[in-house]
């Protein structure tokens, strides 16, 4: 099975104030860590979901439409040569190799898809044709309700999959300059754990 590695990375970064992708976490920014992250796991190929020089991106047919504009524009892309797409957000920089691994071991059991309850993203949908034909709906859609990635998981079926409560902190985003300070709060306590064990 051919699996295409997403990131999403085409966002305004209007609540943050300057682009999240180019942040920087030990000296390599946030899209470069997620490119590093989803190369281990054995994809059949890391796209970005964005313009940015010197990666495969994949630009936005409908911009401004958020996430699910993303999703519809590399739908579109990768829908025949690649059988699902491994969905990772560029401002989640706490996510491991473990959560992806747990996510795609638990996609073959899930074949429609899946995702994590706690947070959405990371998540992986199967390249179908019903999911190919909801994404060209509502990007053309005047409703802004329509393009909810809460409706997106309920119309094709996603499989929520839990994870272990202590872990929920690898979840977290970073959209704003509060939620990025305590990004790196918690990156920095848990490289201390990790040198004192």
């Amino acid at each position: 099975m051919k699996i295409a590695g997403i990131i999403l990375a085409g966002g305004l970064s209007s609540r943050m104030g300057q682009d999240k992708a180019t942040l920087l976490l030990e000296q390599k920014t946030l899209l470069t860590r997620n490119v590093s992250l989803l190369s281990a796991l054995n994809l059949s190929g890391i796209f970005v979901s964005g313009d940015y020089q010197g990666f495969q991106c994949i630009k936005d047919i409908h911009p401004s439409l958020g996430p699910i504009g993303g999703l519809q524009a590399c739908v579109e892309t990768l829908f025949e040569d690649h059988d699902a797409i491994f969905v990772l957000p560029v401002d989640m920089p706490l996510l491991t190799k473990n959560e992806c691994l747990t996510l795609l071991q638990q996609f073959k059991q899930f074949h429609q898809g899946v995702f994590y309850q706690q947070a959405t993203f990371p998540m992986i949908l199967a390249l179908t044709e019903q999911l190919k034909s909801y994404l060209a709906e509502v990007v053309n859609s005047s409703e802004n309700k329509h393009r909810s990635l809460y409706r997106l998981i309920k119309t094709v079926k996603l499989q929520p999959i839990n994870y272990q409560l202590e872990n929920n902190f690898r979840f977290q985003n970073s959209n704003t300059p509060q939620e990025w300070a305590d990004c790196l709060e918690t990156f920095k306590a848990l490289n201390e754990t990790k040198d004192q064990s």
